[in-house]
């Protein structure tokens, strides 16, 4: 479901309209949170911390409306009320991956376990970007969703993003690199690239805030 944005009245219709012409409307921002109780569960569960973290991520992100703003083909404005994930995963030592989309759940159990079960069943060829080229999409598949690559054998402290189109990327795109000790703590790099016109720095911050609070 989505809601269909009426600019006139719309509460970022300043912010929107400044960056709109711009070559690059997007931000990009890579901070650190800690992850240390994250694994130890992860571990201790025999679970996956990969799926760990792209569930805060992606609770994070279903919390936050600024994260669900989209432009459609036509210019049109909508805010999608949940969003998905595509995660790439990589499928051979040579580094070759396939993209799988998770469903959003709310139960982290069911996302855990829907999450391995498609991972389990990805194809082992073809094309890694085939998610993104398949014509008969909709529109609605193909934005309401984000994308979080994980790098976890590079640590990194900046990163800077693909753009597809003038208005930037059809939705967030993320990263997470590799989990370092910090003071005592475990941490992990993540790498945000966000429209500008949506997001602003309350928004950049609230979501490193709320992925770490997930991650305890």
């Amino acid at each position: 479901m989505k809601q269909i944005i009426d600019r006139q009245t719309w509460k970022r219709r300043d912010n929107y309209s400044f960056f709109e012409n711009f070559l690059n409307p997007c931000i990009s921002v890579t901070s650190e949170v800690v992850c240390t109780i994250a694994r130890q569960k992860a571990k201790e569960r025999g679970q996956s911390f990969f799926l760990y973290y792209l569930y805060a991520i992606l609770k994070t992100v279903n919390q936050i409306d600024e994260f669900r703003y989209r432009i459609m083909q036509d210019g049109q404005i909508v805010l999608y009320d949940t969003v998905d994930v595509l995660a790439p995963i990589c499928i051979n030592e040579d580094g070759q991956f396939a993209t799988v989309r998770i469903p959003w759940n709310e139960d982290f159990d069911t996302f855990h376990d829907t999450a391995r079960q498609l991972i389990k069943n990805l194809a082992k060829d073809g094309d890694p970007y085939a998610y993104t080229r398949e014509e008969k999409k909709s529109e609605d598949d193909r934005y309401n969703v984000i994308l979080v690559s994980a790098t976890p054998d590079l640590y990194f402290t900046s990163m800077n993003h693909t753009q597809e189109f003038r208005t930037g990327s059809p939705y967030p795109l993320l990263n997470v690199g590799k989990a370092v000790m910090r003071e005592g703590n475990l941490v992990i790099p993540i790498a945000i690239n966000v429209h500008h016109g949506f997001v602003d720095g309350k928004h950049i911050s609230d979501f490193f805030q709320k992925v770490e609070s997930f991650l305890l």
